[in-house]
């Protein structure tokens, strides 16, 4: 899946194409969170906002944490993806300035794809993955998606343990997805099912 989208980013679409003459909102632009602060069970409490340009510096600062100092998605994708994908989301979670977590994802034709979830190991196994998961989804199906998928390295069983709690099902496996050691990728996904209003009155 994330191939699909890494060729409709890069397929060259004429610049006179619908799109530019009846502009559309960014995704980042036209979605509101569910809450602007998160409390934890032990009472900690966390700022939650829209991930921006000026953000790179601290979703770089959480990748490093994560990922024992490397960067797998480095200034200039995250330049791209805040600045100028139109189809991008983050949310990024910090407790007063501290870098904390941030999720990233695509919404490109009925798809929600989860792109990269993040969290500094201080902070694992405290919900704060859970709970961004949940607001994606929350987005997502207001957004009109219908899938909310991912991959997820073969090794990391612990992710798709709360994977699979979150309702995702295993897909297939990608053979040598990540491009720095080759290791293989489960395609994880979860069909959004839409809130139905009924009316009655009388």
């Amino acid at each position: 899946m994330l191939k699909k989208f890494r060729d409709w980013l890069t397929s060259g679409v004429s610049t006179t194409s619908i799109s530019e003459t009846i502009p559309k909102k960014k995704v980042s632009q036209r979605v509101h969170l569910s809450q602007s602060h998160l409390i934890l069970d032990d009472g900690s409490m966390f700022d939650i906002t829209i991930g921006e340009d000026q953000d790179i510096e601290t979703l770089l600062a959480i990748q490093t944490a994560c990922y024992n100092g490397e960067t797998p998605w480095n200034a200039s994708a995250l330049h791209h993806e805040l600045k100028r994908n139109t189809n991008a989301l983050y949310i990024v979670i910090r407790q007063l300035t501290r870098p904390v977590a941030f999720i990233g994802a695509w919404l490109v034709e009925k798809e929600a794809h989860i792109t990269n979830v993040a969290v500094a190991p201080e902070f694992q196994q405290k919900g704060i993955a859970t709970w961004m998961i949940q607001e994606l989804e929350r987005i997502s199906i207001a957004e009109d998606m219908d899938i909310l998928s991912l991959e997820v390295r073969i090794s990391n069983t612990k992710a798709q343990r709360l994977y699979r709690q979150l309702g995702f099902a295993d897909g297939k496996v990608k053979r040598f997805y990540y491009s720095n050691d080759q290791e293989d990728a489960l395609e994880m996904s979860k069909q959004l099912v839409k809130s139905v209003v009924t009316n009655l009155e009388g």
